[in-house]
């Protein structure tokens, strides 16, 4: 059977807004894709993970290229940042990418800290629209990086080989 569900529940309500998932095809695929009983679950902001699906029997390896892929792309914007820093940014807005480059695989600061960084940037290109460093608009193109995303590869006995 599918016993999963409760699992899928709780995993998606601890860290759900910053999870990704690789699903295999199998009973995870129809207890996940059919409404109106979706174990998956949502913040107050309507925030949940993100789910793609194999349909092959290679979710470990379709687990770990969203992962390597994701790693690679929050490693890009960590050398943005880090440049940023030797730049005339205001000292609010260093100081918060300073305490994200410190809390970078900490999931829940760095979210916390992704939001403040985003709302400094959007404010200084707001009220300086003219005058405004271009490195700032290279961190926000990568924002949804910001904060460190847990990836989950979920399936059962066909991908994970052991059926005997």
């Amino acid at each position: 059977g599918c016993g999963e569900t409760p699992y899928v529940k709780l995993v998606t309500q601890l860290f759900g807004d910053h999870m990704v998932i690789a699903n295999a095809t199998g009973c995870s695929s129809i207890y996940g894709g059919s409404a109106p009983v979706c174990p998956y679950t949502v913040n107050k902001d309507g925030h949940g993970p993100a789910w793609a699906n194999s349909l092959f029997e290679d979710n470990a390896e379709f687990g770990l290229g969203i992962e390597t892929g994701i790693n690679q792309r929050r490693a890009k914007l960590f050398d943005i940042v880090r440049e940023a820093m030797n730049e005339n940014l205001p000292e609010e807005l260093k100081d918060a990418l300073n305490a994200w480059l410190e809390n970078f695989d900490d999931g829940f600061r760095s979210k916390e800290l992704g939001k403040k960084i985003e709302y400094l940037i959007e404010s200084e290109v707001a009220n300086n629209p003219a005058d405004f460093n271009p490195v700032l608009l290279d961190i926000l193109d990568s924002a949804d990086y910001f904060s460190k995303i847990s990836v989950w590869a979920f399936g059962g006995d066909g991908w994970a080989y052991d059926i005997g």
